[in-house]
């Protein structure tokens, strides 16, 4: 992963602000009374921007319980298709192979899991901040929780605002004359053609 995505950030944040300001320590110890598994030194490194690879299935489905999101959220801010809910088995004839073959499986299975390219990309504009905070929008939508709505729904203008503005780059890399207007307009007013 390199470095974190934004809006994992963003939820170990939300995660933080939910329970009083809580450290990476305490997030971890309030997971594991939940059922969870995450190390507070995950988190840490998480929140701080330097955790050097993805982080395991887990630990984001333990940010998505401190985050009080659904999973399909944090696994939307990791930037990876969550698990399948049927459990994958290998056919019958599996047991036959070698722990050697075994092992070579296993290296072939990871190497198409971790070269996976995320779902949520369309024409290389990230859609995933996008679904996670939509998601997080009909929780707090759902739980009728006006302090979580108002909070979403200022990140949501935010993610709106970076993916508009991502698709417009994308789209206006023709240098074609009738471009004169900058795009997206800074007036979101101009946009709509409607006076404020």
């Amino acid at each position: 992963m390199g470095a974190t995505s934004r809006s994992l950030v963003e939820l170990i944040e939300s995660a933080a602000r939910r329970h009083d300001g809580a450290s990476g320590r305490r997030l971890a110890e309030i997971a594991q009374r939940g059922g969870h598994e995450v190390s507070h030194a995950t988190l840490n490194r998480l929140r701080q921007g330097t955790y050097a690879s993805r982080p395991s299935d887990t630990s984001i489905r333990a940010i998505a319980y401190l985050a009080e999101v659904p999973e399909t959220v944090a696994f939307a801010a990791a930037a990876v298709r969550p698990p399948m809910a049927d459990r994958y088995e290998p056919p019958a004839e599996a047991q036959r192979m070698t722990t050697p073959q075994r092992k070579a499986i296993d290296q072939l299975l990871r190497a198409f899991i971790g070269d996976h390219v995320p779902v949520n990309r369309v024409d290389g504009v990230d859609f995933s901040k996008l679904l996670a905070v939509r998601e997080q929008l009909a929780t707090a939508v759902a739980h009728d929780d006006a302090v979580a709505l108002l909070e979403t729904g200022r990140c949501a203008v935010q993610v709106i605002d970076e993916v508009t503005a991502a698709l417009f780059a994308a789209a206006g890399s023709d240098n074609s004359a009738d471009h004169e207007q900058q795009w997206p307009p800074m007036d979101s007013a101009a946009l709509i053609a409607v006076a404020p």
